[in-house]
């Protein structure tokens, strides 16, 4: 809630769900005094054939002030049970975390995992498979669409509390960091004319400041060039920030972004590359971001499993000397049950008293779970007073909320 998200997937399944011949409602508790009471009346008022909930996020990912948001949505679906037997089906960005763990432990019906814009209204219409519970279903890629925006949701309550309307150019990536539970995701882009369409009914409501949903941007270099120059023959007068990985880059790239309305790009970096190419291109697209006029900052993940003090250190010498905006350091690496680097370090014994588990939950993966082997303290002495550096976690603050 700080800043509250518009839920954009929500945006895009009501467009694909309606554009399938549905009849849907949508029910944003975000600003709700009484959330149980709205959920009641709603579902008493409606008298919906199923229930569909999008689960963004199993926690916050950050240490310590860790938000745990699944046993709040358990609530939630046991309330709706207790008002009428409906079909509820759960989906979201949360779900590659473990889709039959989040199922089982929410006691919902099916999981969507991945995207639903083709597979939610084709299992709606299959009143057999609604009613096999524990079921999990992977969704398909969906076929390029402009959806209709700023329609289903009161922008006004997230703007006045520092939200922005987000946008999406593709699904999936072919990174396979060992930390991410997008990597290796089968992508799908959008059509250019289906992002300049959407962004240009938001733009002609005057949300012309917006941030990008995607994984990275550049996940695809000659996509992105294409889409950026669409951008700026139309003109909207956007502004914008987005996320962007080392490499997939050019000169060209970073002056477009500019002429776009770009104006921030936080570029994650992490210490499990080692090689000086990646590194390279970390320090050349900084240069460019500069150049360009455009601020950038870092989201820097490190103090994985065997790196040294003196790792860390090289690091931040690096960053001193290539001098982002900001550089948000986290040693905190949380560990989700499918993710490579969990398996790595729960075989290892000896980075077991590393691991930070949720009380109550040593169990389950699903409850927040982190590694660190880096002290708050120590990471705070290496970096001193430099401005330069925010440490993750430390305050709740998206990166362009920094931005000017």
């Amino acid at each position: 809630m700080n800043p509250p998200v518009i839920p954009l997937g929500i945006e895009y399944l009501t467009h694909s769900l309606k554009s399938h011949g549905f009849e849907v409602a949508v029910l944003d508790l975000s600003f709700s005094g009484d959330p149980f009471f709205d959920l009641e009346s709603s579902i008493r008022d409606i008298q919906p054939h199923a229930i569909c909930m999008t689960v963004r996020n199993v926690d916050s990912v950050l240490y310590p002030e860790t938000d745990y948001f699944l046993p709040e949505i358990r609530e939630y679906i046991r309330h709706i049970r207790n008002i009428k037997d409906l079909p509820v089906i759960i989906g979201g960005s949360a779900m590659p975390a473990d889709p039959e763990g989040i199922l089982d432990f929410l006691g919902a019906d099916i999981a969507v995992e991945g995207p639903g814009e083709e597979s939610l209204p084709s299992l709606l219409n299959q009143a057999d498979i609604l009613r096999q519970k524990g079921k999990v279903i992977r969704g398909d890629l969906p076929q390029s669409f402009c959806p209709k925006r700023g329609r289903d949701f009161p922008y006004k309550d997230y703007l006045e509390k520092g939200g922005l309307p987000g946008f999406e150019t593709h699904k999936g990536c072919s990174s396979a960091c060992a930390y991410c539970m997008e990597a290796g995701a089968p992508r799908s882009f959008r059509k250019t004319q289906d992002v300049v369409c959407e962004l240009r009914q938001l733009a002609d409501q005057g949300f012309n400041h917006l941030h990008l949903c995607d994984s990275e941007f550049n996940e695809d270099l000659d996509y992105s060039l294409a889409l950026l120059e669409a951008l700026t023959r139309e003109n909207l007068g956007l502004k914008w920030a987005l996320y962007m990985k080392p490499g997939n880059y050019n000169r060209k790239l970073f002056e477009l972004l500019r002429r776009s309305g770009a104006y921030l790009v936080t570029l994650s970096v992490d210490t499990l590359h080692k090689d000086n190419g990646y590194w390279k291109d970390v320090s050349s697209m900084v240069r460019l971001c500069k150049a360009s006029g455009i601020r950038i900052s870092m989201d820097f993940l490190t103090g994985f499993p065997y790196e040294k003090e003196g790792d860390l250190k090289r690091s931040l010498d690096f960053f001193r000397d290539t001098a982002p905006s900001e550089v948000v350091v986290n040693v905190f690496i949380r560990l989700y049950k499918k993710l490579p680097i969990t398996h790595i370090i729960i075989k290892d014994l000896s980075l077991d008293p590393y691991l930070i588990r949720a009380k109550g939950n040593e169990g389950s993966l699903l409850a927040p779970t982190f590694y660190n082997h880096i002290p708050t303290e120590k990471l705070r002495e290496l970096i001193g007073h430099d401005p330069m550096f925010r440490i993750a976690g430390a305050e709740k603050v998206v990166n362009y909320q920094k931005a000017p």
